[in-house]
């Protein structure tokens, strides 16, 4: 039962995140892109853990592309679990190949049997949406 609510909720995160624009076809014009992925990137490192999973989750849906080395380097280095996991969803979501390969090896290497199926989990929906499509 849990699996499955699980399984479901990670649906509806990706479905959400299907149908997020990106920077450029929204109208956005006025932002300054380059800024504000340095901003997010930048609060990666701060030592208040809700602003580094709040920048996770914005470059993700910002699809800002150069967070995927940093967000690599959280998914395998850092020792707060939800950060380890929001880095794995925000992977997940910017797609990169790269990215997902890391989400992969935490699935099976990471030392945390939460973060472990957290990731297992999310390629197990994205396996399936793939599938549907």
């Amino acid at each position: 039962m849990k699996k499955m609510t699980a399984v479901a909720l990670f649906s509806m995160i990706f479905a959400l995140t299907a149908f997020a624009t990106s920077p450029k076809a929204a109208n956005y014009s006025k932002i300054d892109w380059q800024k504000a992925e340095k901003n997010y990137l930048a609060a990666l490192s701060s030592t208040n853990v809700g602003l580094r999973q709040s920048a996770a989750n914005y470059l993700a849906e910002y699809r800002l592309t150069g967070a995927v080395q940093p967000l690599i380097v959280i998914l395998q280095t850092d020792k707060v679990e939800q950060l380890r996991m929001a880095a794995a969803l925000a992977l997940m979501q910017l797609g990169n190949k790269e990215g997902i390969e890391a989400v992969k090896d935490a699935s099976i290497y990471d030392g945390s049997e939460k973060v472990a199926k957290f990731c297992e989990q999310l390629i197990s929906v994205s396996s399936q949406e793939l599938s549907m499509k």
